[in-house]
């Protein structure tokens, strides 16, 4: 498998099953949130957590020939021999803007190559004891991280120790050019002081490059 961060929580994940190469594009963005999405990606299945100009830039994906199948919502859903769960976990209320807490937005399980991946979207709040029974044995898990409109990092830290994965990727924080108010990277890492880090490019991992005991930080950077 291979994981590229695209920005905010974006991925785009490479993965074989059997012998067919299977593309996913997780929460593609509009360009109006001061960050350019990729204009020639292609793959077989698009993602989208909710309908915000962070992650519904769903047309802009292409399938090489054929649609890309589209999922933004709860269920269960298998494509080309990688299973999805989308789990509905409505965002907290606002306060400020006095938006719905019931807000449509969904994370996921995501189940390739024996290992299991869990992308918690733009959640803003702590997971539920009943969200947390839908991520049993979390190999690597996508974490928003920025505060704001995201997580916290104590918030995601939280979580993390909650869902004990193996690796940790840290998402939806600020880069340049992002218009939208958020923290920094710098942040998480001095709440998370002591994790085992490591920079990347891209992500390529197999079942058994898995840690065995310690959990990782990968940080990714935008590809």
């Amino acid at each position: 498998m291979v994981i590229t961060w695209l920005g905010f929580s974006s991925f785009e994940i490479e993965t074989k099953q059997q012998e067919n190469d299977v593309r996913l594009i997780v929460d593609p963005y509009q360009n109006e949130t001061g960050l350019r999405f990729p204009r020639t990606l292609q793959a077989q299945l698009v993602l989208s957590s909710r309908d915000h100009e962070d992650q519904n830039n769903i047309d802009t994906v292409e399938g090489g020939g054929e649609k890309p199948y589209r999922i933004d919502g709860p269920g269960e859903y298998e494509v080309n021999g990688v299973f999805v769960y989308g789990i509905e976990a409505p965002r907290a209320i606002n306060q400020e803007n006095n938006k719905s807490k019931n807000q449509k937005h969904t994370i996921w399980r995501i189940e390739t190559e024996g290992m299991s991946v869990a992308h918690l979207g733009a959640l803003n709040r702590e997971l539920t004891d009943k969200e947390l029974e839908q991520f049993p044995s979390i190999d690597i898990l996508m974490v928003p991280i920025g505060g704001n409109d995201v997580m916290t990092p104590k918030m995601a830290i939280q979580a993390i120790e909650k869902i004990e994965p193996r690796i940790v990727i840290p998402m939806y924080y600020s880069l340049p050019g992002v218009k939208q108010e958020l923290l920094e990277l710098s942040a998480f890492l001095k709440e998370h002081a002591g994790a085992k880090t490591e920079e990347l490019s891209k992500l390529k991992i197999k079942k058994s490059d898995l840690p065995a005991e310690d959990t990782l930080t990968k940080i990714l950077t935008r590809g």
